[in-house]
């Protein structure tokens, strides 16, 4: 996990934000029509609401990652995706479920056993409202 400095946007008025990273973070899934688990490689990277200048020095006033980890576990435990596509779409609606999340840019790279090859993609969602 990565955060940063916040930001201010470059409009007036609109609250700074804080990015999370969550780096190469696996769990295994099984596609839908296939009888074996493979290995999905996430990257995730989130643009959060900052609490704003007087919060508290205190860890429970920011985003966890904590509930991305367990919310993209389930997901790869249960979705049965027809493929990277899929699961990326689905993990980034996770991730917009948390009232934090402004925007998720989530990647999905999924190996194939059988050539060695890697089919990933990238999709990137935003909030209709807020961050």
């Amino acid at each position: 996990m990565t955060d940063e400095t916040p930001r201010r946007p470059a409009s007036g008025g609109v609250p700074p934000t804080y990015t999370i990273v969550l780096r190469d973070f696996s769990a295994p899934v099984l596609l839908r029509g296939e009888e074996t688990q493979r290995p999905a490689h996430f990257n995730v990277r989130l643009t959060v609401a900052h609490p704003g200048p007087d919060f508290p020095d205190d860890i429970a006033a920011v985003m966890s990652y904590e509930p991305i980890v367990q919310d993209l576990r389930r997901l790869c435990a249960d979705a049965r995706p027809s493929g990277a596509e899929e699961l990326a779409e689905r993990a980034a609606s996770l991730c917009l479920k948390q009232p934090e999340v402004g925007s998720a840019r989530v990647e999905v790279e999924l190996d194939d056993r059988s050539t060695g090859a890697v089919a990933g993609v990238t999709v990137f969602r935003e909030q209709s409202e807020g961050v």
